[in-house]
């Protein structure tokens, strides 16, 4: 992603500062709530605006599009706080596990809008003034203060739409994604096929079964060709180091990924770099 003038504390939190008009774009990998403390800002998604952020308002974005915002400074104090409360799907796993069963909405379907206005409500004002003094000083939150408030953000946000229930729990069987569907977009991630089974709603044997309709290869096989096939097209049209894509599509060991892309492709990704 590419942004300005960021301070990160984790993988799930951003503020943003700037004394100016920003632009910047990004394609949005996980789902996100953005709010703005100072100034407004425009939002675009796969090149249409489709909203305007004003000072203590907040908006949910699905996850999977191409992003566009422009940041505008407050008449006022002349500079511009946003923040972005990210949803790794990984702690989206981990938070509906703790959800009991009878909670959960059934027919309901994913909506179609990329974005949500989240009405001015206690729970949004609580939220978010709890993170003033951390963007406000620099001091890092504790993890598990993080973590918390982690989860207070999925409650407002599911206490907003119910329809948000499909969009964040995707993974679930009610919910669930085709097969390929879900693999490309979680091909990087490290899951076992027990993992997969599960997330797309399936038992081990019906998701191996499923899986053999599908392609020849295991599904291990065809998560390795898929990073490789992602790596290749990531050396050809950007110039991040090949360290950084190789951890980017899910490779933890040069000396592997390497090996591993000169057996699919027949020569180095330094080759595909250089040619």
């Amino acid at each position: 992603m590419v942004r300005s003038n960021p301070y990160n504390i984790s993988e799930i939190f951003e503020a943003f500062y700037h004394k100016e008009k920003t632009e910047s774009s990004f394609n949005m990998s996980e789902h996100t709530l953005v709010y703005v403390a100072r100034g407004s800002m425009y939002v675009m998604i796969d090149g249409h605006r489709v909203s305007i952020v004003r000072e203590n308002e907040c908006v949910f974005v699905r996850k999977d599009h191409r992003i566009k915002v422009v940041k505008f400074p407050s008449e006022e104090v002349d500079y511009h706080v946003s923040v972005m409360l990210y949803f790794p799907r990984k702690r989206l796993f981990d938070f509906y596990k703790t959800i009991s069963k009878k909670d959960i909405p059934t027919g309901i379907s994913r909506s179609k809008r990329p974005v949500l206005k989240i009405e001015r409500s206690p729970m949004l004002i609580s939220l978010f003034d709890s993170f003033k003094p951390y963007w406000q000083e620099g001091d890092k939150p504790e993890r598990d203060w993080l973590n918390m408030k982690f989860r207070e953000a999925i409650n407002l946000i599911l206490h907003t739409d119910i329809k948000t229930y499909a969009s964040l729990f995707d993974f679930t069987a009610q919910w669930r994604l085709d097969i390929m569907e879900f693999l490309e977009h979680n091909y990087m991630y490290d899951l076992s096929v027990e993992e997969l089974a599960h997330y797309t709603g399936r038992s081990v044997a019906t998701f191996k079964r499923d899986f053999q309709k599908l392609s020849d290869l295991s599904p291990r096989k065809w998560i390795i060709n898929r990073r490789l096939v992602a790596a290749r097209d990531m050396l050809v049209s950007s110039g991040a180091p090949i360290s950084q894509i190789m951890t980017d599509i899910g490779f933890k060991n040069f000396s592997h990924f390497c090996r591993a892309y000169k057996e699919y492709f027949g020569h180095t990704p330094s080759d595909t770099r250089h040619r």
